[in-house]
């Protein structure tokens, strides 16, 4: 999307049509080109698509662009509908935090080793579980929400709240792993 107003935003969602069977997509962006998903499967252009996007429901949509792994599609519901979603979007994107590809440099993985133990600056300790984690950063499930830039210790980790999302965030480490000791062995 090539537009300055468009919004970085992840959200998952369950897309269908009569020519697809039910498949998983991720919201990447909003603009007013439409909302752009991530997907392995990618509809033809002018297909009508129900898209079923968490904390919005169901969305009916047309395809108006499609690229590798990735398409575009408008609602086709009435105006303040559309407007509605699309302030939904933009709303949880700058919820979201910055855009999420400065942080995203390095390849994810899921470790073996997924409880952890989060230690907050005041000391106190909240129990979690990792979702994946890189050489940069971790995505981790929490059931308290974390404020955008509270520093955080992941074991012996430190890390900094870079992003948000419904019971989780994202953390860029302090100091990054050099990528070679990165595996799903790895203990933060």
């Amino acid at each position: 999307m090539q537009d300055t107003r468009c919004h970085k935003v992840i959200l998952p969602a369950l897309c269908w049509s009569r020519q697809h069977h039910d498949f998983y997509a991720v919201t990447d962006a909003v603009s007013p080109d439409g909302i752009r998903f991530r997907s392995a499967t990618v509809p033809a252009i002018d297909d009508p698509l129900t898209c079923s996007i968490r904390h919005i429901g169901v969305l009916e949509t047309r395809v108006v662009r499609r690229e590798a792994n990735a398409f575009v599609v408008r609602p086709t519901t009435n105006r303040q509908r559309g407007r509605a979603v699309a302030e939904f979007l933009v709303d949880t994107a700058r919820l979201q935090g910055p855009a999420l590809e400065g942080y995203r440099t390095a390849p994810r993985i899921v470790p073996r080793r997924t409880d952890i133990l989060v230690t907050l600056e005041d000391g106190s300790h909240l129990p979690s579980r990792l979702l994946n984690l890189s050489a940069s950063g971790a995505a981790i499930h929490v059931e308290r929400p974390l404020a955008l830039g509270t520093r955080i210790r992941i074991g012996r980790t430190g890390g900094s709240v870079v992003r948000t999302f419904p019971q989780g965030a994202g953390i860029a480490f302090l100091v990054p792993f050099d990528p070679a000791e990165v595996s799903v062995d790895l203990v933060l």
